[in-house]
């Protein structure tokens, strides 16, 4: 008995042996120690053991897998063996092979960080990412101290993507432990206490965030948040005013802080602060709304309408909120340094009714004369502008609005201090970006291009204009018409990169609206020259009568179009989808047509491409009724018929302008009649 002790003590000890000579890079030394053991000992588990990491070490993967497999036979608790062949199999992306050999190990040694490190990237190659971040959790819970802080953090937001709070509310806490100097940590810990539901540590974690980094307006923001929840409106607006005052130019501290006002009952202030919103950001839908709703609280209705419908604040307003004195808003013919080319004096559309098979006609088309603005370039040195969606403004070397060039609200630009920085261009540059013209089809056609015809009938020399300042430049039919109006994509400056500008000489074409309306006969005229060749003749590719089909869009469908289709072909529509054509393709379809049955939308722009007489039938949702596409058949010499579409459930979208059309096929009928269609 004594005698095998002393062969196992002596395998033992070469095999340790071996080890050390593995660790000092002797893989020939450590390889024949272990041959050396293995003679004394052949089933030795411990020596199969290291002679697989022998084995591994030079590179030869299958003998390392029969070694750890020998030992493995020998002794079952080894974890390092399982992981190692775990290792293996992950190198020879047997996945499933190494997940089992891994998983072993783990159940043999659970508190090894390596295992699930290791794990972990083999969930990774898989891509499951929801285990990658389980291993990942578990190793760094196992040896806290190897992860830095901003290793917690991301592990926390990759568990809160998995909805997995608890470990993400864990791997904050331990970012915290790691860097107590880290901010975005108690934000983090913050916010995902409050989406528990736990405002009480969420205000206490806040606090503590605050007493280290006082200067962080996002812990006060989140701290009003969730003082808001609690309904602790005072303390609430302390946080918020604290918020804006180390970060004055973020408009959510201003919404939020309206907010609580409003909540308290100080309508007044509310206001004010909304204003404020959109002095750092002048195009927000929902703050007009906001506003417009106090407004109506205060008893201004038209002014609230106005804030509702147009995102408009009246002139009381902006005054009073934005502390405007003086002549601030002046007009281009005021102002001597401005120089003024005429093009069309204004003009006046006498309006014929649209017909329907109502008894009576709904109020919008009840309008009788459109009035237009006069069409002129304004040319203004050292102007700067702004430009966003909701606005365009035109302003002179010493801060006043050129009110009848620029749209939306200018009281706000020039009252604000909390713009981005100028971008200053030398040159003479066209201003041509205006409210909603970074929208649809319409807006582009009207507001862009055919102001942009404006400087072919002026005397200006287009070649000499450095920069064209437009919306945006992004779709099929923008890229089009520039390229079509000869103007280099080099010399377009889009004013959603760049909003604020200012510049040598600017010229600005006029927007012609009046009333609400901006379309005008020369506007359709110039349309048509531009994109409509001069020999136009009927012909078999192109039908007499076709139905504008909406199906490629988001909103606005008509939810029972085969069935509309369906009948429409019965009598020899055609059905097209304008969005897979050119511009010049659209146009010639619609110059080609005798009678047009669409949808309301912007596919219906093109009827300006119409010969006089042509029938268009326009189709509407209940709530959503305009009248833009019944001046152009006015324009244009055409006859406007309409039908409303009928109520219907399930129609989703609380938004008029994106409300789903149903159309009743027997009304269609009778309209098609009346129109003397069928």
């Amino acid at each position: 008995m004594s005698d095998f002790v002393n062969q196992k003590n002596a395998a033992l000890n070469l095999s340790k042996t071996a080890e050390i000579y593995l660790s000092q890079g002797k893989l020939d030394a450590a390889y024949a120690t272990c041959l050396k053991a293995l003679e004394i000992l052949p089933n030795c588990g411990e020596i199969h053991k290291t002679l697989g990491n022998v084995m591994q070490k030079m590179g030869k993967l299958e003998l390392a897998k029969n070694c750890y497999l020998k030992a493995i036979a020998d002794n079952h608790n080894l974890a390092e063996s399982y992981a190692n062949l775990g290792s293996i199999s992950a190198r020879q992306k047997q996945w499933e092979q190494a997940i089992k050999y891994y998983e072993k190990a783990l159940s043999i040694q659970p508190d090894f960080a390596g295992f699930y490190r290791n794990l972990a990237k083999i969930w990774q190659c898989l891509g499951k990412e929801q285990l990658v971040i389980e291993c990942t959790y578990q190793a760094l819970i196992l040896e806290p101290t190897l992860a830095t802080a901003t290793e917690w953090l991301n592990l926390g937001d990759k568990s809160l993507e998995l909805g997995k709070q608890e470990e993400a509310i864990a791997c904050y806490n331990q970012a915290i432990k790691s860097d107590k100097k880290l901010s975005l940590a108690y934000n983090k810990l913050g916010n995902t206490l409050i989406q528990k539901g736990e405002l009480d540590r969420a205000i206490t974690v806040y606090r503590q965030g605050i007493k280290i980094s006082p200067n962080n307006p996002t812990l006060h923001y989140n701290l009003g948040e969730a003082l808001t929840q609690k309904q602790e409106y005072q303390q609430a607006k302390i946080s918020y005013n604290r918020a804006i005052g180390l970060n004055p130019n973020n408009h959510l501290f201003y919404i939020k802080l309206g907010e609580v006002l409003q909540k308290q009952g100080l309508l007044e202030e509310a206001i004010a602060c909304l204003i404020g919103a959109l002095q750092v950001k002048a195009d927000q839908r929902n703050t007009y709304l906001k506003i417009a709703e106090l407004l109506e609280k205060q008893k201004y209705l038209s002014a609230a309408v106005r804030c509702k419908v147009h995102q408009q604040l009246s002139k009381d307003v902006l005054e009073k909120f934005c502390k405007l004195t003086g002549d601030w808003e002046v007009t281009s013919n005021a102002i001597n340094t401005i120089n003024l080319i005429k093009i069309h004096p204004p003009s006046q559309i006498d309006l014929l009714p649209s017909q329907n098979i109502e008894k009576k006609l709904h109020p919008n088309f009840q309008t009788k004369v459109v009035e237009l603005a006069e069409e002129l370039i304004a040319i203004i040195p050292e102007a700067r502008v702004w430009a966003d969606q909701l606005n365009s403004v035109v302003i002179t070397s010493d801060n006043k609005v050129v009110r009848d060039i620029s749209s939306g609200n200018g009281g706000l630009i020039i009252s604000s201090s909390k713009l981005p920085p100028v971008h200053k261009l030398k040159g003479t540059v066209v201003f041509l970006s205006v409210k909603f013209g970074a929208g649809g089809y319409y807006h582009w056609m009207f507001d862009m291009v055919a102001r942009i015809s404006l400087l072919y009938q002026s005397s200006i020399d287009i070649s000499s204009i450095d920069k064209f300042i437009v919306n945006k430049i992004q779709t099929r039919f923008h890229q089009e018409t520039i390229k079509k109006l000869g103007i280099p994509q080099s010399k377009i400056i889009e004013s959603c990169n760049y909003p604020h500008i200012q510049t040598d000489r600017l010229i600005v074409p006029s927007i012609p609206i009046k009333s609400g309306f901006r379309t005008t006969k020369i506007a359709c005229e110039a349309l048509k020259n531009i994109f409509l060749s001069q020999q136009i003749s009927s012909s078999s590719l192109y039908p007499e009568r076709i139905y504008i089909n909406r199906s490629q869009t988001s909103k606005r469908r008509v939810v029972n179009e085969e069935e509309v289709v369906n009948l429409l072909e019965k009598f020899g529509f055609q059905s097209i989808i304008l969005e897979s054509l050119s511009i010049e393709e659209q146009a010639l379809y619609l110059a080609n047509a005798l009678v047009v049955i669409a949808p309301h939308g912007a596919g219906l722009t093109n009827i300006l491409f119409c010969n006089p007489g042509t029938k268009i039938v326009e189709i509407f949702a209940p709530e959503y009724i305009l009248v833009c596409y019944w001046v152009i058949s006015n324009i244009c010499g055409l006859e406007h018929y309409h039908l409303i579409g009928d109520e219907f459930e399930n129609n989703l979208s609380d938004k008029p302008a994106q409300k789903d059309i149903f159309v009743n096929l027997q009304k269609l009928l009778e309209l098609m009649k009346l129109a003397q269609v069928i």
